[in-house]
């Protein structure tokens, strides 16, 4: 993997990880299902020119589409709208690392070897050292609704590398346009003076609507895509491990979050599970090509 990719990907994960602190300033003026819906129509809008019909594939952009969009979105937005620990949930979120793997090896015959199932179960313990603590319990239904989002990305993934023929920027146009008929149905029965809200904007709101919109899905998602057509999952998704660190470092620095023991100690579990899955890929890729040269 080239090192403009690496930079890439950390670039990627920069994005989201600041994000994380965007989407909860923005849902502080926008409720959660009104968020989505102007976010992809944004993104639907940009990405117009490339919404052309893909022969033999619009089945499963169809299933894409509402898979890692109205559905995965749509439960990110609520749980990122109820809790009040956004790094907490940020943590959280990277379950789709050890989940993305353990997808991989059974459909993707990407198989995990011993270090990787060990890398597994150390960021699930990681996990659940975070979700142990008394305020993260109190919000378990929220944790509960990001890992099932979580499942739905990781899932969606996988079908990303079924279809890797589409280009990229193609699959992000068709799943805004299959999310912004489920957000209208969405808003449109559990909110109301969806107008007022929007017409209400400030600056702060427009700015997070528009990074979300253009940073974090058109860019964001868009360069997990171009780069998941390109390496295995299993080389790309262990980069998300660096996420929740900018996630929680945005939450410190903007929404004035503390950071308990429990969460320290949680958050390193989780993350040194993910380096030793991508270590020791890195290691096997760095002895295969000194075995070559």
């Amino acid at each position: 993997m080239a090192f403009k990719y690496v930079i890439f990907a950390f670039f990627v994960c920069l994005i989201w990880g600041v994000n994380f602190v965007v989407m909860k300033i923005g849902l502080q003026q926008l409720d959660p299902y009104l968020f989505g819906l102007v976010r992809f129509a944004i993104v639907l809008l940009i990405l117009l020119p490339w919404l052309k019909i893909v022969p033999g594939s619009m089945v499963q952009l169809f299933i894409l589409g509402n898979l890692i969009g109205g559905l995965q979105f749509g439960l990110i937005f609520l749980g990122m709208d109820m809790t009040n620990h956004v790094s907490a949930m940020s943590i959280v979120v990277q379950m789709n690392v050890p989940i993305t793997l353990m997808l991989a090896h059974f459909f993707l015959n990407e198989r995990m070897s011993y270090w990787r199932t060990g890398g597994v179960i150390v960021s699930f313990i990681g996990v659940i050292i975070i979700t142990l603590e008394p305020e993260i319990l109190e919000e378990g239904i929220v944790v509960v609704i990001i890992l099932l989002a979580t499942v739905l990305y990781s899932i969606g993934v996988i079908l990303m590398r079924k279809i890797s023929h589409v280009p990229v920027f193609q699959t992000q146009a068709w799943i805004a346009f299959y999310s912004v008929p489920a957000f209208i149905m969405l808003t449109m029965y559990f909110e109301e003076n969806q107008i007022e809200q929007i017409m209400n904007l400030d600056m702060t709101g427009i700015s997070m609507v528009l990074y979300t919109s253009i940073l974090s899905t058109i860019v964001g998602y868009g360069g997990m895509n171009f780069l998941l057509r390109r390496f295995p999952v299993t080389l790309i998704s262990p980069f998300m491990v660096s996420v929740p660190v900018f996630a929680t470092i945005s939450a410190v620095m903007f929404l004035g979050e503390t950071l308990s023991a429990k969460f320290i100690v949680g958050s390193f579990v989780t993350i040194s599970g993910l380096g030793i899955i991508y270590f020791r890929d890195w290691q096997l890729k760095r002895k295969a090509r000194l075995a070559a040269s």
